[in-house]
């Protein structure tokens, strides 16, 4: 019965005419860093209408998503006129979160559409979620240094993926990650995003290949990408070097 009224439903949807959305962003931010009790955060509306945003937090790490989170945001509801931006805070109590590593949480902007103008109108709303971590005033290191730290590791013997250890509290993202072999070749598609949690440690996938090298981005604190590579020899510790 689904299946037979399947067709017929979607080209009913297309048909549909979609209320128009406010196009809302970051002031230019995709991830932020928070350091001290209160962080402002702000929202751009670069739209023709006005926006209403649903502003809330959830935890980045898996399974704490039954803990209480020590966190809050000072206007969960914003309103902003178009070609307007608003400020809201995000809000730590003090007492909660480790104060030996970073902590991963969600910052979630639901773009609320507004009252269709015509009839029989399909609404959808947008949902943005960037990474928020919050580093402890108490870490005097800094993601560069975290960088230096980073480990990778081949197996001895007859090959094996490569290995990432994280010694640091800091969280390390990275993108476009490639496994190269000896001859420059990629084995298999690129890794898209990966992320390494403070002091852990993380085997690489991949198939019918003898790594040799690997070149990456390092995502910064600013989500700017630093190309980075590393030469891999089997037994011993690789760092990565800019490229």
């Amino acid at each position: 019965m689904l299946g037979s009224c399947s067709l017929p439903c979607l080209l009913l949807i297309l048909c549909l005419p979609i209320q128009a959305l406010a196009d809302l962003s970051f002031d230019g931010r995709n991830r932020f860093v928070m350091q001290a009790k209160r962080m402002s955060i702000t929202l751009v509306n670069e739209g023709k209408e006005a926006a209403l945003a649903q502003v809330s937090l959830d935890w980045g790490e898996d399974g704490r998503q039954s803990d209480v989170l020590p966190l809050a945001v000072s206007k969960p509801l914003l309103r902003i006129e178009a070609g307007s931006r608003s400020t809201f805070e995000v809000l730590y109590q003090g007492q909660g979160l480790p104060t030996d590593r970073e902590t991963y949480l969600l910052l979630s902007v639901l773009d609320v559409p507004p009252s269709p103008k015509v009839p029989n109108a399909m609404q959808v709303a947008l949902r943005h979620r960037l990474k928020l971590l919050y580093r402890p005033p108490s870490l005097k290191i800094t993601l560069d240094d975290a960088m230096a730290t980073l480990e990778w590791t081949l197996p001895d013997g007859a090959g094996g993926p490569p290995k990432a250890r994280n010694p640091s509290p800091l969280y390390l993202t990275f993108s476009n990650l490639e496994i190269l072999d000896a001859k420059g070749q990629r084995c298999g598609e690129p890794l898209e995003h990966l992320m390494l949690a403070p002091f852990s440690e993380q085997r690489l996938e991949m198939k019918d290949c003898r790594p040799a090298s690997l070149r990456y981005d390092i995502v910064s604190d600013a989500g700017n990408f630093r190309p980075q590579g590393v030469t891999l020899d089997p037994g011993s510790k690789a760092h990565a070097v800019p490229r």
